[in-house]
């Protein structure tokens, strides 16, 4: 592909937009005035003045964004859109008969059975043109074989049935469907019927997911079903939306059959699996990339049967970007894993379902670890890693010689769960005790406390401040940026912290904590920010309020000091904001920008921010606290062509845009597989329009200029490929082109589409500001926009 070298806002864009706004020059003096004649002529025009040159006094462009004039209530819009498809569905199914006649002959043994149904929208028959239009539509009979003595509870398929295209009789209103063949008979069996229906979707179909505006399920129970699921529909729900339903249509929860054995319609004990590219990305990822899953693989070294386990443990554990640790098994069987963690479970299968086997080019980090690299080889060499017989727990059982599966895995995660499985969170609490501002000195000190530490706990904190500017939400100063020629942090603390690649120790004299030193059993803590080196700003109204947050580090065994042995765990920090003119705290409930998300949500998928990235203590203080390092005025250090800012981040990471794509040498098959992998990947809602999956309600329109400021974009990366997107400088721009343009300028980037993302770019430059993020340009462009709504 031809690479071609663009520019937007500043430089080539902004050079023609100046060119054509280039200013005249003032007309030329009128000529003398004749004696007691007619007045002379006028005198000629002046030359219109120079262009400005590109680079120079390019904030003079910057102005505000008219992003709100088209696209009033598009977050409304786009959050409507995802309505459609979890609202009440307008289809309704009803199984009216069934009737099953013995066949003779040649297919004695066989059963011709026949189902009349009723399927309806808004309460109208549907008709066969209707039938017809329906974007999914199924038919199943599944027998339930019941649990002995000596075998566990299992759907057959070898005796499922399968039924033919449906005939509509309009007089009945009624559609009737056979299985000519079935290979048992329904109606003296234990099984039951499944049919489901779909109709158009809300957006374009892609891949596995269809997502419809009406969906509905039916079934129809005959004999005893004598089943529970070991998971939780609402397990899925968290993290998919409710009603939950596979691929966007096949639901979990059908009224007459328990939780999850509608799945097992497909999902049977005995279905041979398909997906083994699950187990050779995690496996044999340069295989994956190259030669891809041979027939001797399928039938031998990754044949695994498609129950609903596998297909979930191994799609999770190995393809989907999933948010957190697959050995937090409460989170899909909370209150069942006395169920799931027991001897009998432990074998070969249920450990293949989680891990690769050999590893073998290397495992993903964020992967479970491949067996080999875990097991000592000196105990299970000559164990058949590859089998599915039941293995592990000859050795791994109560009374046996080795650990039983619940004490390898507890089914919690160490750095949220004790090990009675409560959260470490539910009984520890950070508090700001007192807070107070010295304007003549410029010195904010704030008292903060902890309660429900564990006696003599070493409580480790790290403090940031940052200053809100222009009293928007967002932060003119970082605590944890730096604007001295020292490097130290302007407004962060913490215990022994250095300068980032050195030993220099990062504390400064800006940021007091005391005491400095953690000892065991303190819970107590006065922190005095000296803002004195932005007084100007105080001083303007630039800056009138501050947050402070406390974000506390302690190890599992809180009395001893976090180490590679003794973890950190997830507890509660704070984010408080204080108004340094009020000189007072203020509540959330009254400070702007801090309900637009919420944790509870981000947790739904995550269980703890930060245990998967970072650490438990950077996601103690919520969104908020996230932002107080993640600011508007800093480009994306991992993420090109976005702002550092948190709405930038999150937007760009959930639309699965990869991190330091510089890094990545697409001339290794591994690397290049692994990027189209992860671009690839899919949102868990099936759609990034679900906004209310992370904001509250009507918390994600186009941003009040009032009260967000512009933001910076970093430049392009230095792309080891070859791709269509050149090379696209860092620049400012808007607060929507910040936030909302992340999401869409991550999907043109994953697409590699050049032209969309250069007209978007113009797009928003031609609404709003896009300079070149030249030293200086932010805070020029900032003053120049925001002291309109000063």
């Amino acid at each position: 592909m031809h690479k071609r070298t663009m520019r937007y806002g500043g430089g080539l864009f902004l050079a023609a937009v100046l060119a054509l706004a280039g200013c005249s020059g003032n007309d030329g003096a009128a000529g003398a005035q004749g004696p007691a004649g007619p007045a002379g002529s006028d005198g000629t025009d002046g030359t219109n003045g120079t262009n400005g040159t590109n680079g120079k006094d390019l904030t003079a462009a910057a102005k505000p964004e008219s992003c709100s004039t088209c696209h009033s209530g598009v977050g409304a819009e786009h959050q409507a859109i995802y309505n459609r498809y979890v609202d009440p569905t307008k289809l309704t199914a009803t199984i009216d008969e069934v009737t099953s006649t013995a066949n003779a002959g040649a297919d004695a043994g066989t059963y011709n059975v026949v189902v009349k149904f009723t399927l309806k929208k808004n309460g109208v028959v549907l008709t066969d043109a209707d039938y017809a239009a329906l974007g999914q539509k199924r038919f199943s009979g599944t027998k339930f074989v019941a649990k002995t003595a000596t075998t566990p509870a299992n759907f057959d398929t070898a005796t499922s049935m399968s039924f033919g295209t449906p005939t509509f009789d309009a007089t009945a209103g009624q559609f009737t469907v056979a299985a000519a063949k079935a290979k048992f008979d329904p109606t003296a069996t234990d099984s039951f019927l499944y049919f489901y229906f779909a109709d158009a979707p809300i957006i374009p179909s892609s891949g596995h997911y269809f997502l419809p505006e009406n969906t509905v399920s039916v079934a129809k129970v005959f004999g005893t079903i004598e089943y529970v699921s070991a998971a939780n529909v609402s397990a899925c729900e968290a993290c998919h939306g409710k009603e939950y339903a596979k691929h966007g249509y096949r639901q979990a929860k059908v009224a007459g059959l328990p939780d999850m054995v509608a799945c097992k319609a497909c999902h049977t004990d005995q279905r041979v699996g398909s997906d083994h590219e699950w187990q050779v990305l995690a496996d044999n990822p340069l295989q994956f990339a190259t030669t891809g899953v041979t027939a001797s693989d399928r039938a031998t070294k990754y044949a695994y049967v498609a129950t609903v386990m596998n297909d979930t443990h191994m799609s999770h554990a190995m393809e989907f970007a999933y948010p957190q640790s697959m050995a937090n098994c409460v989170t899909c069987h909370k209150d069942k894993l006395g169920d799931i963690l027991t001897d009998a479970n432990f074998n070969i299968t249920t450990c293949k379902s989680c891990h690769p086997v050999t590893g073998v080019g290397g495992t993903e980090a964020t992967r479970a670890p491949a067996l080999k690299t875990i097991l000592s080889e000196a105990i299970h060499g000559n164990m058949d890693l590859y089998g599915n017989a039941s293995g592990c727990n000859v050795c791994h059982k109560a009374g046996g010689i080795a650990p039983t599966f619940s004490k390898i895995h507890t089914g919690y995660n160490a750095a949220i769960y004790d090990n009675a499985g409560a959260k470490f969170s539910a009984s520890f609490k950070t508090k700001v005790d007192s807070a107070s501002f010295d304007s003549a000195t410029n010195k904010l000190t704030v008292n903060f406390s902890v309660e429900g530490a564990a006696a003599n706990a070493i409580v480790k904190p790290t403090l940031v401040v940052s200053l809100y500017g222009y009293d928007t939400k967002d932060f003119i100063v970082s605590g944890h940026s730096s604007q001295f020629t020292d490097k130290t942090p302007n407004l962060e603390w913490s215990e022994g912290a250095v300068i980032r690649g050195t030993t220099t120790p990062a504390a400064t004299n800006r940021l007091v904590v005391a005491p400095a030193t953690a000892t065991a059993g303190n819970t107590q803590w006065t922190v005095t920010a000296d803002l004195t080196t932005w007084k100007a700003m105080l001083a303007d109204g630039t800056v009138k309020r501050a947050e402070i947050a406390f974000l506390p580090t302690v190890g599992r065994d809180q009395t001893k000091v976090v180490s590679a042995t003794n973890p950190a765990i997830a507890v509660p920090g704070i984010a408080q904001t204080y108004d340094l003119v009020a000189k007072a705290l203020v509540a959330d409930t009254a400070s702007y920008g801090k309900d637009i998300v919420a944790v509870s949500k981000c947790n739904a998928c995550h269980d703890a921010l930060g245990t998967t990235f970072h650490g438990p203590n950077y996601g103690s203080a919520g969104v908020v606290g996230c932002r107080l390092c993640h600011v508007a005025g800093v480009g994306g250090g991992h993420l090109e062509m976005q702002s550092r800012s948190i709405d930038s981040y999150v937007h760009a990471i959930h639309r699965m845009q990869v991190f330091d794509v510089g890094t990545v040498d697409f001339s290794d098959p591994v690397a290049a597989m692994r990027y189209t992998h992860h671009t690839e990947s899919t949102y868990p809602n099936f759609t990034i329009l679900s906004c209310e999956s992370c904001h509250n309600p009507g918390k994600y329109d186009v941003p009040d200029q009032s009260k967000s400021l512009p933001g910076v974009l970093s430049a392009s990366a230095a792309f080891k490929g070859d791709r269509a997107i050149g090379t696209v400088g860092s620049v400012v721009v808007g607060p929507a082109s910040r936030a909302c343009g992340s999401c869409h300028r991550a999907g043109m980037i994953n697409e590699d589409d050049a032209g969309k993302l250069a007209s978007f770019n113009a797009h928003a430059a031609s609404f709003g500001t896009q300079v070149d993020a030249t030293p200086g340009a932010f805070d020029a462009a900032v003053a120049k926009i925001m002291a309109l709504f000063k």
